[in-house]
């Protein structure tokens, strides 16, 4: 054979292998294997590319799957575990739901069933709401906006919703709590665990009579009476508004419990029908420190003598004040160095004057009338200051005088048959003072 033979078939074969490989490379190939559980074969498609490792795709061909709808009559009875979704600020149920994943029209069904038993403008923020949704569908959703009742919103039958407001079943309990001062009123509260609103609580109660700055000491004295909520769990949900309140200073004792006159309104009395409120609150700020006194001072700015004409509460930035007593807004705004600015007129004599807040409450306008203990704005630094606090005065005739020492008058005291109810409520406390009930609330 020529030479140029041989070159011609060589040629001629590798045409012909070039032509297989390209009508074979992109084929799938199928391998078997046997499972060890069943007979059944497994068909395992490889398909291979020279660019990239190869991915394997498993086709079983005797498993299926059946919708739920086709297997079940109805809605499923298959338990499903409801989504969680704590209210924010600005959070509405339909934004809420639609983010659950339920439809429109379901969300605005349920929300329109839910209105007649609860306004949903209320919704607190915090709170938990409790969705359950299956197969898209919205099934049930619940919350609780108090400690004491829920709202349950559920699918019918009928597909429509029904919603209602249910009470919490709880015990409640009286608890008495007492203490013995060792460093601060605050610091003994929180080492024997009292619980932050009844301290807030027993702070205002006596704000009107103790300077917390100077008037507590070591070895003093306090106690309270309040309820406690607890669940079929056992575990405390709540606790109640201070029933009974009890201070011994220096051996003095201040005592008094709430009651209710006939007016409807709710108040704290001594034994003698005197109402714990003065005209004014000596201090108007929870839990601030007494940074600075009434008197002459070297001014910590402008670094010279000066009569410093009220009292300064240190406290953290946005900290509330409240109004010292009943009254009406004479002023409210920007006021030199004072900053932001706040002057209420209680009555003829007195006034009191707030400064170097960082902002004020929203809705406050001049001629407002305010209430004593409402919030009127927010601890800041606005002005000629050197740091957060509240810079308080008490004008009495026109002129400023000491917050701390200035006589108050005394508040209302009850007379006839409301002095006779009134002792008959101190009577009442006086046994639960000396045993602890326990009775359901349904």
């Amino acid at each position: 054979m020529s030479l140029l033979n041989k070159i011609s078939i060589v040629v001629i074969t590798l045409i012909i292998i070039t032509f297989v490989y390209f009508q074979l490379k992109d084929a799938p190939f199928y391998a078997t294997k046997q499972t060890s559980s069943s007979n059944e074969e497994e068909r395992v498609k490889i398909g291979v590319s020279p660019k990239s490792k190869p991915t394997v795709k498993k086709q079983f061909e005797t498993e299926q799957t059946i919708p739920l709808e086709e297997g079940t009559k109805g809605r499923s009875s298959k338990k499903v575990s409801p989504i969680t979704v704590s209210v924010k600020k600005g959070d509405t149920l339909m934004a809420i739901l639609s983010g659950a994943g339920a439809s429109k029209e379901q969300a605005a069904q349920l929300i329109s069933h839910i209105r007649k038993v609860y306004d949903l403008r209320n919704l607190p923020i915090g709170r938990i709401i409790y969705i359950t949704m299956s197969d898209k569908q919205l099934i049930k959703v619940s919350f609780s906006p108090s400690f004491d009742f829920e709202i349950v919103a559920s699918l019918q039958e009928n597909k429509s919703f029904k919603a209602e407001k249910k009470k919490i079943k709880l015990a409640v309990e009286d608890r008495v709590f007492r203490g013995v001062i060792t460093q601060s009123l605050y610091q003994t509260a929180l080492e024997l665990k009292l619980p932050l609103n009844m301290l807030i609580g027993l702070i205002r109660i006596f704000s009107f009579d103790v300077d917390f700055q100077r008037e507590i000491q070591r070895g003093d004295r306090f106690s309270l009476l309040f309820n406690v909520y607890r669940d079929e769990q056992n575990k405390v949900v709540h606790n109640g508004t201070v029933k009974w309140a009890s201070m011994n200073l220096s051996g003095k004792k201040l005592e008094y419990a709430a009651y209710e006159n006939k007016s409807g309104l709710k108040d704290y009395y001594d034994r003698n029908g005197k109402s714990v409120k003065k005209t004014l609150m000596r201090t108007p700020i929870d839990g601030a420190r007494l940074s600075s006194r009434y008197g002459k001072r070297r001014h910590p700015i402008l670094g010279y003598s000066k009569m410093h004409k009220g009292v300064d509460f240190a406290a953290p930035k946005g900290v509330p004040i409240m109004a010292a007593g009943d009254g009406i807004i004479e002023y409210i705004g920007r006021n030199g160095a004072y900053g932001k600015y706040i002057r209420i007129r209680h009555n003829s004599v007195y006034k009191t004057a707030y400064a170097h807040l960082s902002r004020f409450r929203k809705g406050l306008r001049k001629r407002h009338r305010v209430k004593q203990g409402s919030t009127i704005g927010y601890v800041g630094s606005t002005g000629r200051s050197t740091g957060p606090h509240l810079h308080y005065e008490v004008i009495k005739h026109g002129r400023q005088t000491n917050p701390m020492s200035v006589r108050l008058p005394s508040g209302e005291k009850l007379k006839g048959d409301d002095l006779i109810k009134l002792k008959q409520s101190w009577a009442e406390v006086d046994k639960r003072l000396n045993k602890t009930a326990l009775t359901i609330v349904n």
